[in-house]
């Protein structure tokens, strides 16, 4: 959410979007001084994507969003796209001027020639920004595809390590001062999901559920070829020793972090001790004539980290960060029942429907009202959950946006749904398995529908639906 007096029909009330014009990918996430900072792929001049800057805002509770300047400007290099921040807590770089830790951002310098990687740094806890007099830190070599650099410090070996996108691979690099780099390795080429450009990598370290071990995770945006078409996000797990990143894996298994359409380019903040992501909500597809007015683009929820081992398969988990004060009104709340129709009235979006059950049933739930019909069916014959969105209001301004997108699923324990002013996040089995999507009713939704798809009784345990007080 951000501090907006904007009444726009389809301004996110629970997400962040810029108060003005273009936005896309989430960069430079770092946490200091208990300041959560977003940087962002943002074009200050338009709602259509153009020369990106990087704009910022900050936040003390991943909820409440302050705008602060921009941070970054194109100059003679090129724009600034996408990459990340860290703290430099032992001045390996040699940049702090003062009392405070000096934040360095890497990100990728786009010209018309090519993409190369530089930096910038703050002595200010990022308020403001000086661009490196030695940029670019690292020179392309001779890859048109050459971006979106994500560093971390890597204990094991005290070397600062970089992830960087190269068309259909991930390369990665070390530094000791986060000026110098050396090429390590490269990870990629034959597995995975190849329908188009990867970009936007995140090598990570992620506790195991249950287990004393921890396991990497290296995450991966792909734009096209995700499982329902356009932008996605696929991950691999594995191993990491400081050079090489060694996946256990089969080389055409595909593992997609969120099945919607409208999650990309997610990457995690460096600097906390839980790791958290957040992602563009968006699909390149239709990202340019998505139907807003002032603004163009928001960002997912927030959501923390983990990884579940079952029978050998790690299965990453997805947590929303949502605080008790935040869905502390109550408008529906029944256990242990059952419905072939339930209807419950709601209030302005946003709100929150949990649902647990038995097992897995064949019903919808439909967000129904005056300006359209968004329809998530749970489907126990062909195993799996779709998300209907052809009646959803506005689909016409593109050909890619009417769509019916699946995810699989063989059982089912409980979900949870959020809803707010143009998207719907659907959280299932405690967020083994996740769909983000957007639509764009004409008019309020007022209504929800729980409505069994095979005219017999769904058994529940739990529907509780919460409006948030924000």
């Amino acid at each position: 959410m951000t501090k907006k007096t904007s009444m726009e029909r389809y301004r996110p009330a629970l997400h962040f979007s810029a108060d003005k014009h273009w936005i896309n990918d989430p960069n430079g996430l770092v946490f200091y001084k208990g300041e959560y900072h977003l940087f962002y792929q943002y074009h200050p001049h338009s709602t259509i994507w153009g020369p990106m800057h990087w704009g910022h805002a900050i936040s003390k509770n991943l909820v409440t969003w302050e705008e602060l300047p921009i941070a970054l400007y194109p100059d003679e290099l090129g724009a600034i796209f996408s990459g990340s921040a860290v703290v430099d807590w032992n001045n390996t770089s040699g940049l702090q001027t003062g009392e405070e830790a000096v934040m360095v951002a890497i990100f990728t310098h786009h010209g018309e020639d090519n993409e190369k990687q530089s930096i910038a740094y703050s002595n200010d806890r990022g308020r403001t920004w000086v661009k490196y007099e030695g940029n670019p830190v690292v020179s392309n070599p001779d890859l048109k595809d050459f971006r979106d650099p994500k560093v971390f410090w890597h204990e094991e070996t005290s070397k600062w390590i970089m992830s960087l996108a190269c068309g259909d691979h991930i390369r990665f690099y070390r530094s000791h001062n986060l000026k110098d780099w050396e090429y390590l390795s490269s990870f990629g080429e034959k597995y995975g999901n190849h329908g188009g450009v990867w970009e936007c990598p995140d090598l990570i370290n992620l506790e195991v559920e249950g287990e004393q071990l921890k396991k990497w995770v290296l995450i991966v945006s792909v734009n096209p070829g995700g499982p329902n078409d356009g932008s996605a996000i696929q991950y691999f797990t594995g191993d990491f020793d400081g050079r090489m990143f060694v996946t256990d894996q089969c080389e055409s298994e595909e593992k997609w972090a969120d099945w919607g359409r409208d999650f990309y380019a997610a990457v995690t903040w460096s600097g906390t001790e839980q790791p958290i992501w957040i992602g563009w909500m968006n699909n390149w597809q239709y990202a340019n004539q998505t139907p807003t007015a002032e603004f163009r683009g928001s960002m997912s929820i927030p959501r923390s980290l983990s990884l579940e081992n079952k029978e050998g398969v790690h299965t990453l988990i997805q947590t929303p960060i949502l605080s008790d004060e935040m869905r502390s009104n109550t408008i529906f709340d029944r256990q242990n029942g059952s419905f072939e129709s339930l209807t419950v009235k709601v209030p302005e979006q946003p709100f929150m429907v949990e649902l647990k059950l038995n097992n897995l049933s064949s019903f919808d739930i439909l967000l129904k009202g005056e300006g359209g019909n968004l329809r998530v069916e749970f489907d126990g014959a062909s195993q799996e959950v779709r998300v209907d969105r052809t009646k959803s209001g506005l689909v016409e301004f593109s050909e890619h946006f009417a769509s019916v997108d699946a995810m699989p699923l063989k059982s089912f324990q409980d979900a949870l749904l959020l809803v707010d002013k143009a998207s719907v996040e659907l959280f299932v089995n405690g967020g083994r398995s996740v769909m983000t999507e957007s639509f764009y009713p004409t008019g309020s939704i007022n209504t929800l529908e729980f409505k069994s798809s095979l005219n017999e009784p769904v058994e529940y345990k739990q529907i509780g639906v919460q409006s948030f007080s924000l």
